[in-house]
């Protein structure tokens, strides 16, 4: 199973560290885009996959979604990833449009050898976690902070498990995170991510975004 965790794009509560630079309406806009496009890439690979959503699940946006989606658990991200991940499971983030598909295909795979596998970030988290048994694994994990990986990484092999650490890559938070998304794009094939890439081009047209650098 994969489930994808996402926050219902609601103007002015999602992607709050992007909305000096694109406005509430618009940070909600690009958060919406992500997700849509990391939804159909994973439908695309055929597991079996679900939404776990936090927000207003009465929010006509959820309609649009082409997985089925269910509340997320309450409490510490932790406590949401072990409620998600019963059974055995990866959970990706939707704001990662770029994320390789065979880094996610190896994700699945390791976690049906029984392996807790890693795709770390760049800021001390993890875009992609995948265990066989959540129980125990978020336990004491500091959410949020350049240890976050480190200290999960610690906490699988104190469980005892086999560890698989897949290339770093990026999610999009903060500014010069959507600059390097845009630099990315432009290197990628025109079919990777098309959702983000079209509200990237409306948000340009508006003035919004600023020039990447130089």
């Amino acid at each position: 199973m994969i489930v994808l965790f996402a926050r219902v794009p609601e103007p002015g509560s999602t992607k709050t560290r992007l909305i000096p630079c694109l406005g509430a309406e618009g940070a909600a806009e690009l958060a919406a885009a992500m997700a849509m496009d990391v939804c159909e890439q994973v439908l695309r690979l055929g597991d079996a996959a679900e939404v776990a959503l936090a927000g207003n699940l009465d929010h006509p946006w959820v309609a649009t979604l082409p997985l089925r989606s269910r509340p997320q658990a309450t409490g510490d991200l932790g406590q949401r990833l072990e409620a998600a991940l019963v059974g055995g499971g990866v959970a990706l983030g939707t704001d990662a449009p770029t994320l390789p598909d065979t880094l996610i295909r190896e994700a699945v795979a390791a976690v049906a050898a029984g392996d807790v596998v890693f795709a770390p970030a760049f800021d001390g988290g993890y875009t992609l976690v995948g265990t066989p048994d959540p129980r125990g694994l978020f336990d004491g994990i500091p959410w949020s902070d350049r240890r976050t990986f480190a200290a999960s990484f610690a906490r699988a092999r104190a469980l005892g498990y086999r560890v698989r650490v897949l290339p770093y890559w990026y999610d999009v938070d903060a500014p010069e995170d959507l600059d390097h998304l845009r630099l990315h794009l432009t290197t990628l094939p025109t079919d990777t991510a098309p959702h983000t890439r079209r509200c990237l081009d409306r948000l340009k047209g508006t003035g919004l975004l600023r020039p990447l650098p130089a």
